[in-house]
């Protein structure tokens, strides 16, 4: 290979870096958002379970189903709001070691 390929392979080489980079910034940014969305959701679970709890003498069947099914939405969100967690400390995790190698 002649300088002038060597030149064009590297600067091919770097733009595939910063395309790369500018990609796993992109996925961080929707993993936040995300990440919020799970706690928006979680938390008006949570308030719309407190205040059915509230009223707590004379529910029917279809109310008392109706707060089952809130828990069970709630619990969903923490278990894919803890997934993302899990997600990002792995990434993060794998980032340090590609730094360090």
């Amino acid at each position: 290979l002649g300088k002038l390929d060597n030149l064009a392979l590297m600067q091919q080489w770097f733009q595939l870096v910063q395309q790369k980079n500018s990609l796993v910034r992109y996925e961080s940014e929707l993993m936040i958002a995300r990440e919020l969305q799970l706690e928006d959701r979680q938390s008006r679970l949570q308030q719309e379970l407190r205040e059915r709890m509230a009223v707590d003498h004379l529910k029917d069947e279809e109310q008392l189903a109706e707060e089952r099914l809130i828990l069970e939405e709630m619990l969903e969100v923490v278990e894919q709001r803890d997934a993302l967690v899990s997600l990002l400390e792995e990434q993060r995790l794998l980032e340090r070691q590609e730094d360090q190698d």
